[in-house]
């Protein structure tokens, strides 16, 4: 429950910051800057919130490594639906419904361990 807390945020953060950048520099420019701005709130919240563990090396590393790999998935799919003829501004929501639990696997198995 408190996974989806943080990331029903996290996702409306990227969502607004995407939305508000992608007229002004594209798609593949919005969504890595939109991805930074919410990867910030969403390391916070997830070590003091979801998972309730402290920072360290090993769960930064490997919350940095997940959410590369989310990243990667991301700017795939975002391409690959605009690439299908999805509109730009709302393609990212099928985005998200694809990456979103693969990235809650991979963040899981980095905090926990």
């Amino acid at each position: 429950m408190r996974f989806c807390m943080v990331g029903v945020v996290a996702v409306a953060i990227q969502f607004a910051c995407y939305y508000l950048l992608i007229d002004f520099c594209g798609h593949n420019i919005a969504l890595p800057v939109s991805y930074l701005v919410s990867l910030s709130f969403n390391y916070l919240l997830t070590l003091r919130f979801t998972f309730k563990v402290s920072s360290n090396t090993k769960n930064g590393v490997g919350f940095i490594v997940s959410h590369c790999v989310n990243f990667t998935l991301q700017f795939l799919f975002l391409n690959f639906f605009i690439g299908l003829g999805m509109d730009r501004r709302w393609a990212i929501v099928p985005v998200f419904m694809v990456c979103v639990p693969i990235n809650f696997i991979l963040v899981r198995l980095s905090m926990k361990r």
